[in-house]
């Protein structure tokens, strides 16, 4: 996990990306989360779990908006920090999702925004979300995804939510075969073109904001080369537990 850590970090914990983002760290940012939490109906006092949980914008949503019981969990130690320096209250800690210090059958819900890409190995991953879930708890992904062209898409020299992009088909085969049934999908994809469109404004290219973070216009050039090979899209899905 050390090196996945490391990797993401040059993403998550930059400054600016933050800025940027507002510190939630993704495409939609919470007003996708409000519609997720929509679809899943979750009752006031629901115990849920935000995997990947970042700066902790999330976990402070459910519980001042919600009501809900939520805890938060990164693998991000500075991350974390920040979350604990804006919210004392926040109860957030450092850990991933392969080995989850939660109880089995402790959570009504486990949110996961931008993060399921990341996994390497997500049939132990799920295998913990499903663990820590309630019968019948529901399982929130938003994510992205490749809409066309999956074959063509290569790894890239930097750790971010697009190295573990795959089609529509196989999320939904990963997820079922681990134990889940699909609640609701719906493409999201205008969001993250308008994502997108703000990381140019902010940045003046996408090839500036790549080489931000790579550190070399040879290394950017490959990431957008990948990219441009396929049709990226963003969804939000519920599932449930069977």
């Amino acid at each position: 996990m050390r090196d996945i850590k490391e990797n993401t970090s040059v993403l998550y914990e930059n400054d600016e990306f933050q800025q940027f983002t507002e510190e939630a760290l993704r495409p939609g940012g919470l007003e996708l989360t409000r519609k997720a939490l929509a679809i899943a109906d979750f009752p006031v006092g629901s115990h849920l779990l935000d995997i990947g949980c970042g700066c902790g914008i999330t976990v402070e949503f459910l519980a001042e908006e919600y009501g809900m019981e939520a805890w938060g969990i990164d693998i991000s130690e500075e991350l974390i920090a920040k979350a604990k320096a804006r919210n004392k209250s926040l109860r957030v800690q450092v850990g991933d999702v392969y080995n989850l210090p939660y109880g089995s059958s402790s959570m009504d819900g486990v949110v996961m925004e931008c993060v399921f890409t990341l996994f390497d190995n997500k049939p132990l991953a799920l295998e913990q979300i499903r663990r820590v879930l309630k019968p019948g708890g529901q399982l929130i992904i938003t994510d992205l995804y490749i809409r066309d062209n999956a074959q063509a898409f290569t790894q890239l020299p930097l750790v971010t939510c697009l190295n573990g992009i795959t089609s529509q088909d196989v999320v939904c085969q990963e997820v079922s075969s681990a134990g889940f049934r699909l609640k609701e999908w719906h493409d999201e994809t205008s969001v993250y073109k308008g994502f997108l469109a703000g990381l140019i404004m902010n940045y003046g290219s996408m090839s500036a904001f790549w080489e931000s973070l790579v550190g070399s216009c040879e290394k950017a050039c490959t990431v957008q080369q990948n990219i441009k090979k396929v049709k990226i899209g963003y969804y939000l899905s519920v599932w449930e537990k069977e």
